[in-house]
């Protein structure tokens, strides 16, 4: 009876699934473009349901750069995004412009669509490599949705940070890069995905990382020697001349004003003044050692803040060790190609594992960041089919392989975290206006993301960011010195407020028990939700002027904000000391400034010189 129950399911099944596989497969181009489409927009709308990107990375450096990029900043302002205020910043001005001129819910949406556009590459990638697969209508699509069901790209879906808008640009040049069906290799496919490949990396050069595995996977088709490397400077000489065009006029400019086009970044080797002889590398997420290093794919699988600053739930990574190896001794042992593997492309299957290979290799050696896997992320569930049709006899493999993907998407879909999102509001930016006369230099104080708001603020002040992670040197400090003077006095401070963001979650609570009527009489709900955490308190309806019950953060929790902000006063005075100036708790004010619908206070406190200070 359960065979025929199933044989039943599967009868009804069927017709659907050929329905689906008619309008969306890749057998026909529009097919092809329906699926790319359809996806696309689903991508669209996950990222308006997400909200306003708020990660740190905008707050810090996306908007400023682009800002300071437009408006010729680069001589007048001294780092006020940090270290990252050096970044090539041509990625962020088209982002900017947008929210400037647009609705901010359309860039979000903007980018949803963006993001969602890595489908196409990796399923044409996939529909090239599974060439005498009967199945690869429908199999190349699915691939290419599974690949977007992946940790580090669900949790970029719809931000700024740059991997996941980037990413189509790597996957565009891989499939460009791949042989034909016929074995041809045509100098202008290799062209065109070395223009892409070049504009991946001077959009953000940790793509360099792609650059390197693709170049070594240009040697690994079925082609001449001579074939193979006319392709590898093809692609190169294209790639470093689009690089070249978009990323060099930035780094010459670094160069020609602080002796470094990377500046301050591997300031080791080219020793610019304004800051420290140190490659200014992330090193907190490398492995330590070689035998850690061996065993990392399951290591931040179960412990997933090996690689990241955010849990980003996976289990892609293990079961990809676990069947490379198995891959690995079996053809150690057996020395051919298993029957069950279906016949593919030979060319394609090459150059996809070389490149997944070094690409993984650089990765754990230079960065071991989750979120720069984007790109394999993506490719990595044609790669795990594939190992599993090599491994596994044909009765068991599609199901294996099916049963491994979907394991992996709902393990992805049901961890998905992201780097931080805000309500929707007309405009992504908007910040209050400090009172008083205007100001000659601005110093924005603390290692807090705080730029984004410079370019909201009143024209005409410099910026300076001191104690922030910038590698200052005592020629960063007289640099400082030299902007104090210049401005005759007229200083003041940027400093940030400490949130506690359960109180956004406590208000939305509050909402609802409104609506639902949960905050009236003795409100029982209300109550218990108060007694089950030590992050809440019940305000009672006699201490509430509408006289309905409240919750409110703890009693302990307001405490430890507030201590936290007076930490942040009680540390930048000796700090700006240093610099020869006085800042007066007393005299800085609180304002308001938003990221979409959430608030984002900030501190401005007018400084005066040390000699000038009355209680000295």
């Amino acid at each position: 009876m359960r065979w025929l129950r199933g044989a039943r399911a599967r009868s009804r099944l069927a017709p659907v699934l050929l329905r689906l596989g008619r309008t969306f497969g890749f057998g026909t181009r529009r097919g092809i473009a329906r699926a790319t489409v359809a996806v696309s927009l689903l991508g669209g709308l996950v990222s308006l349901l997400r909200g306003q990107d708020a990660n740190w990375d905008l707050r810090n450096y996306h908007v400023h750069n682009a800002w300071s990029l437009l408006e010729g900043r680069l001589g007048i302002d001294l780092a006020p995004a940090q270290m990252q205020s050096y970044f090539v910043p041509v990625l962020d001005v088209p982002y900017f412009l947008l929210v400037q001129h647009a609705p901010a819910p359309l860039a979000g949406l903007l980018l949803g669509l963006l993001h969602g556009l890595a489908f196409l590459p990796v399923a044409w990638i996939a529909w090239r490599v599974l060439a005498a697969d009967p199945r690869r209508d429908w199999l190349a699509p699915l691939l290419g949705l599974a690949g977007l069901a992946s940790a580090a790209f669900l949790s970029e879906l719809g931000n700024t940070m740059g991997d996941a808008t980037t990413a189509p640009l790597v996957l565009g040049a891989l499939a460009l890069a791949l042989p034909r069906a016929d074995g041809r290799w045509p100098a202008t496919r290799i062209a065109l995905a070395g223009a892409l490949l070049g504009m991946a990396v001077a959009f953000k050069l940790t793509n360099a990382l792609y650059a390197v595995a693709l170049g070594l996977a240009m040697l690994a088709p079925r082609q001449s020697w001579g074939a193979r490397l006319r392709g590898g400077v093809v692609l190169a000489t294209v790639a470093l001349g689009v690089f070249a065009v978009l990323a060099g006029p930035w780094l010459y400019r670094l160069w020609s004003t602080f002796g470094n086009p990377l500046f301050p970044q591997f300031n080791a080797w080219f020793q610019a003044p304004l800051a420290a002889p140190v490659a200014v590398a992330d090193t907190r997420w490398l492995p330590q050692g070689w035998g850690e290093a061996l065993v990392r794919p399951l290591l931040f699988t179960v412990n997933p803040y090996l690689v990241s600053e955010i849990a980003l739930l996976q289990v892609m990574w293990a079961l990809l060790y676990l069947a490379g190896l198995a891959a690995l001794a079996r053809w150690l042992v057996v020395r051919r190609p298993s029957p069950a593997a279906v016949a593919g492309d030979v060319s394609a299957t090459r150059m996809l594992g070389v490149f997944f290979a070094v690409a993984f290799a650089v990765w754990l050696l230079l960065f071991s960041i989750h979120r720069y896997l984007v790109v394999l992320e993506l490719l990595a569930p044609l790669v795990l089919w594939m190992l599993l049709r090599y491994l596994l006899p044909v009765r068991f493999a599609t199901r294996a392989a099916l049963a491994a993907l979907a394991l992996a998407a709902l393990v992805a879909l049901a961890g998905w975290n992201d780097w931080g999102h805000a309500g929707w509001a007309r405009s992504a930016f908007r910040v209050q206006a400090p009172p008083g006369p205007p100001v000659g230099l601005v110093l924005v104080v603390g290692a807090e993301p705080q730029a984004w708001r410079l370019p909201y603020l009143p024209p005409g002040p410099a910026y300076a960011s001191v104690g922030s992670n910038f590698p200052e040197t005592p020629a960063y400090a007289a640099r400082v010195s030299d902007m104090v003077r210049a401005s005759g006095g007229e200083v003041a401070a940027i400093l940030p407020v400490v949130m506690d963001r359960r109180v956004d979650g406590i208000a939305r609570r509050n909402l609802w028990a409104g609506r639902l009527g949960l905050d009236a009489g003795d409100c029982p709900v209300l109550r218990w939700l108060a007694r089950r955490s030590r992050s809440l308190q019940l305000v009672e309806p006699s201490q509430a002027p509408d006289g309905r019950c409240r919750l409110a953060p703890a009693a302990d929790r307001v405490h430890a904000t507030a201590q936290a902000n007076e930490a942040v006063v009680a540390d930048a005075v000796p700090l700006l000391a240093r610099h020869g100036l006085h800042l007066e708790p007393s005299s800085c004010i609180q304002l308001d400034s938003w990221i979409g619908a959430q608030s984002h206070p900030y501190r401005w406190c007018r400084l005066v010189p040390l000699a000038q200070d009355p209680g000295r």
